[in-house]
């Protein structure tokens, strides 16, 4: 095995790693998530996030906050099989019907009452227009990834496919950086709002330049594939 060969292998090694890591950081931090529903069933405010809500809790933001707890979490783990499903073309019957699931999911609860629970985000209009972009550009990416799985262009559908993935994932670093943040005493409103909009952009920025370094190796393997 020539020295270029071995370094390759372990590069790749250390990415796996790399990645089994972050993915079993993140599967807890949404572990820890929905342990905290046992709090809103009846609305506890004294939880976490339902703190000082009693007067904006009601009507659609209600309504949405039920809808939100629901449809997030499995709106991201149809996206995490249809990521590990995709390259598989004996799963691809049920990589489809995961698609539809998780367009139905989407546009049906977790983008709408997104959007209705950014109105009355924590620290005001700041970081609820970022919430609101996030919704906006989730629901871009996922009708763009469909648009590209319908009409079988795999490689953009693929792109697409990623970077809703990567969206749906951003509250989990979110949260992540809320409680690094509350750790070193810093979180003020304004290190709130600037997470809002960063921890999502910086997802996407991170992915565009990740695809820039790697398109003359064309690697593209581990993407999903189609959603239809």
């Amino acid at each position: 095995m020539s020295t270029e060969t071995a370094t390759s292998n372990r590069r790749r090694q250390l990415h796996k790693l790399a990645a089994l890591a972050i993915a079993l950081l993140l599967a807890k931090v949404l572990l820890s998530i929905v342990w905290e529903y046992r709090r809103y069933f009846p609305p506890d405010f004294t939880s976490n996030f339902l703190a000082g809500r009693q007067d904006t809790f009601v009507g659609w933001y209600a309504v949405a906050f039920y809808v939100h707890l629901f449809a997030g979490p499995a709106a991201l783990l149809l996206g995490a099989f249809l990521l590990f499903s995709g390259p598989r073309w004996r799963q691809h019957a049920a990589h489809r019907w995961a698609g539809r699931a998780q367009m139905v999911v989407l546009f049906g609860g977790l983008l709408p009452s997104g959007l209705v629970m950014s109105t009355q985000a924590l620290t005001g209009a700041i970081a609820g227009w970022g919430f609101a972009a996030l919704a906006i550009a989730t629901g871009g990416s996922a009708a763009a990834a469909l648009y590209y799985a319908v009409r079988r262009q795999i490689p953009a559908h693929r792109h697409w496919a990623n970077r809703c993935l990567l969206l749906l994932i951003s509250p989990l670093l979110f949260r992540v950086v809320n409680g690094l943040l509350y750790t070193l005493d810093q979180d003020t409103d304004q290190a709130y709002q600037i997470n809002a909009w960063l921890s999502w952009l910086s997802l996407l920025a991170g992915y565009e330049l990740w695809r820039l370094w790697t398109a003359p190796q064309n690697s593209s393997s581990l993407t999903p594939e189609s959603t239809s």
